[in-house]
């Protein structure tokens, strides 16, 4: 298989529109994509408002800040809040698996300068390694599942820019399974078909989104007082039915992390393995659930 970070050219010119930055948050703000990649007729409801799509088809809706309550077919509910930081997402109530696949484009001679991180993924049974990130949560928060093209615009064969030292990007796209098993079967003529029935949901998932605040448990106390400093803003997003949460508590929790950071580098040198890895996971961890522009209630 090969990685596929296929290369396009990129030529000097005017800005085309499919060569928009990834997800500008002007233009993709509170709008959530949903797709049917099944052979039965997808039905929703979002708001009490009824969804219906056909087999292979997409669409998108637009979901204004704030909380919002989404039933499947089966009548299974999620509620979940839409802050005002978003930039949009897919709306999957059956849990069906979504892909990101990240693609190279660049000038002629320079296409090596560009290295997409490469991710373990299973498709029908196949064990890939690719960049390609995959995740069935039941809203995909575009925050963290960053797609340069939704669901349903396809990858442009080249891009152009008005930047004459440009040499080149990594875009990315979102996909549903049978889109991407379309797309790899075209562009890289690999075949991801299932060897049995049984390799038909041999699928696996590299991305969750963990909307658990960790306990602070540091063995310094500095880190661990401006540790709590920030767990417990954390919680005021977390409680707060206000969609404009983080711009009013940013600056703090930008100050309580940068504090958690000049505290632990004091004892970094003479902590363990086990708590620097701690320190580490848990400063990504709280990075995330701040970056967040959705979360499930």
């Amino acid at each position: 298989m090969k990685t596929a970070a296929k290369l396009s050219v990129l030529t000097s010119g005017v800005l085309l529109l499919a060569a928009c930055d990834s997800l500008d948050p002007e233009s993709t703000k509170s709008e959530f994509w949903y797709s049917n990649p099944t052979s039965q007729t997808l039905t929703f409801k979002v708001d009490d408002k009824d969804y219906s799509l056909e087999p292979g088809k997409a669409g998108s809706l637009k979901l204004s800040p704030g909380m919002h309550k989404m039933q499947n077919a089966k009548g299974m509910q999620q509620s979940f809040m839409v802050y005002e930081n978003n930039s949009g997402g897919i709306i999957n109530p059956d849990n069906h698996i979504y892909y990101m696949l990240s693609e190279v484009y660049a000038v002629e001679g320079k296409g090596n300068s560009f290295k997409p991180t490469l991710y373990d993924v299973t498709i029908n049974g196949h064990e890939l390694q690719i960049p390609l990130r995959s995740t069935n949560a039941v809203v995909i928060d575009h925050n963290m599942f960053r797609c340069s093209y939704p669901l349903g615009e396809p990858f442009p064969s080249e891009i152009t820019t008005r930047d004459r030292k440009a040499t080149g990007n990594i875009k990315t796209k979102c996909f549903d399974k049978p889109e991407l098993l379309t797309y790899i079967a075209s562009e890289y003529s690999q075949k991801l078909d299932p060897a049995t029935p049984e390799d038909a949901t041999k699928d696996s998932i590299n991305l969750t989104f963990n909307y658990e605040i960790p306990e602070p448990a540091f063995k310094d106390s500095e880190t661990q007082k401006q540790a709590t400093k920030l767990t417990d803003l954390l919680k005021q997003v977390q409680a707060s039915d206000d969609a404009d949460i983080h711009d009013k508590l940013n600056k703090d929790m930008h100050q309580a992390t940068s504090d958690i950071v000049s505290a632990a580098v004091k004892t970094m040198s003479t902590s363990s393995v086990a708590d620097n890895e701690y320190y580490n996971e848990f400063i990504k961890q709280t990075g995330e659930y701040r970056a967040y522009g959705v979360i499930l209630k």
